[in-house]
């Protein structure tokens, strides 16, 4: 099978059009796992063409892309790149929202991953049973389970390692990003059965970050 992980443009010195050329970001017509990169790409006022495909037209896209999954950013020079936290660090320190301080970045990777279990966690309560028996199981877990323990310590991971409104430090980074967006798809979107959209409640901090990216002016 062809190896949809080089384009023949991958051995191409890029040429002025080329480089000229926006970056593009591929994914589907919601927040999930895109939204962080359109956060930063906003944010640190990076042009690029933002491509939101159809679920409908995945299955035929699925197959030509390198790992089977989006998002997914296009070069100018053609090459492509996935998965979420490598696309979310490029972009990051393109725009600067990714500390130059080995420490301070990981800080910043530790919440990335934190946030992407809070998702395995929440999709993963109650999955394969009937549609009520799920939303039960999914309620008691934002309240009790896994998911209700990594908000807990991602609340306090704020208030411990960055000022009032910010994950990690005194000013936006990709941790603020991935917090807002991953909160917002896994509890505020309504997407997954049963997660009460009222859950954030509990965690000052971690609203007071989704309040610090709301506002932006490059996002709100």
């Amino acid at each position: 099978s062809p190896d949809h992980c080089h384009s023949s443009n991958d051995r191409q010195k890029p040429s002025a059009s080329m480089s000229s050329k926006p970056i593009k970001l591929t994914y589907f017509d919601i927040p999930g796992r895109g939204e962080p990169l359109r956060l930063a790409m906003w944010i640190g006022d990076m042009k690029f063409e933002d491509e939101r495909i159809e679920f409908k037209d995945w299955p035929a896209l699925k197959p030509k892309t390198c790992w089977g999954s989006l998002p997914m950013l296009t070069l100018p020079s053609g090459e492509e790149f996935a998965q979420t936290r490598t696309l979310g660090r490029f972009v990051g320190k393109k725009t600067g929202l990714y500390p130059e301080d080995p420490v301070a970045a990981m800080r910043v990777d530790e919440i990335l991953d934190t946030v992407e279990d809070l998702q395995s966690a929440t999709n993963s309560a109650g999955q394969g049973l009937e549609k009520k028996e799920k939303e039960k199981k999914r309620k008691e877990a934002m309240e009790s389970g896994k998911p209700a323990k990594i908000l807990k310590k991602l609340d306090c991971y704020s208030k411990k390692h960055g000022k009032p409104g910010y994950m990690v430090g005194d000013k936006i980074t990709l941790a603020d990003l991935f917090v807002f967006s991953y909160t917002g798809f896994v509890i505020s979107s309504g997407f997954f059965d049963g997660v009460p959209t009222d859950a954030l409640n509990d965690y000052p901090s971690l609203l007071a970050v989704r309040k610090t990216v709301d506002s932006h002016p490059a996002v709100s």
